[in-house]
């Protein structure tokens, strides 16, 4: 799958097609590129994404960009050592696989012939 079309439609998922999101979106895609390489602490992903934790704009910032990811099941978060450590999640991925199915079904699935309106 191409990577920019895939990961489109992934946050798609997450996010919605509100206009409001899609300015997190190219930040959540680098959320998810760098869980890709392995979980992440809190400081880590803050790093990542540019955000001053200490400041209330970025935590609330941080946290509106995680959450639809979370929600969705594609990250999830574990406590280590007093921290949270977050990571890539197979639910939220699962369940974009499952609407392309259905999706495809539906495509895939001859539609029942329609009675002629005389």
């Amino acid at each position: 799958m191409e990577e920019r079309g895939g990961a489109e439609r992934l946050l798609a998922l997450a996010y919605g097609n509100h206009p409001k999101s899609s300015s997190l979106k190219p930040e959540a895609l680098r959320v998810l590129r760098a869980l890709r390489e392995g979980a992440k602490g809190i400081d880590e992903l803050a790093g990542v994404l540019g955000l001053d934790l200490i400041s209330p704009a970025g935590r609330k910032h941080f946290y509106v960009l995680l959450r639809p990811l979370r929600e969705t099941g594609m990250i999830s978060t574990r406590r280590a050592g007093g921290k949270t450590i977050y990571y890539l999640s197979y639910d939220g991925f699962s369940q974009f696989l499952r609407d392309i199915r259905k999706e495809a079904e539906y495509w895939l699935t001859p539609e029942a012939p329609r009675e002629e309106i005389k």
